[in-house]
């Protein structure tokens, strides 16, 4: 068990990195997806501002390793068809598995459910997820206006009784 969230945790980690480096949408979906022959992709190439690659970076990285877990990619005929493009100022992307195992609604989200939800609210849009017979399908839209919502880097030292001081982090 600690094997698998160290796992988990280290390609979350990875997948932020990558954004990071700076990347566009097109080579974050390589990334994730490895195999060429198990996936197409179909846009226009957008290069990614920093805040979009953040957060779409571990929206990805969650649906291709759920994918590669319990969906298409766990099959040797299973694939992943992801198409994209601009309308108005939002990205919509669709994300299709098929020829693999039928997708299944859990019984309660997990963290990757919560994890491609909560950043597609952060920017400024949703993200609708279908379990379907055929595999899971994922429609995202979000605004290319949005920026990922910036925290104060401080720590605060002192007591509870108010005289709390702010040590700024480097």
């Amino acid at each position: 068990m600690a094997g698998d969230f160290a796992e988990v945790l280290e390609g979350r980690l990875a997948a932020l990195n990558r954004a990071a480096a700076g990347a566009g949408l097109e080579q974050l979906l390589e990334q994730e997806l490895g195999a060429p022959a198990r996936y197409t992709l179909d846009g226009p190439d957008i290069v990614l501002h920093s805040d979009w690659a953040f957060a779409l970076s571990l929206l990805l990285h969650e649906l291709a390793s759920n994918a590669r877990r319990h969906g298409s990619l766990s099959t040797s005929e299973g694939r992943v068809d992801v198409c994209w493009h601009i309308e108005d100022s939002d990205l919509v992307l669709f994300w299709q598995e098929s020829g693999g195992p039928p997708a299944h609604r859990p019984a309660s989200p997990g963290v990757g459910h919560l994890l491609v939800s909560d950043a597609a609210v952060k920017l400024k849009g949703y993200a609708q997820i279908l379990y379907l017979s055929a595999g899971l399908r994922c429609e995202i839209r979000i605004s290319l206006l949005a920026r990922w919502p910036q925290r104060r880097s401080g720590v605060f030292l002192g007591s509870r009784e108010g005289r709390e001081r702010p040590v700024h982090a480097m």
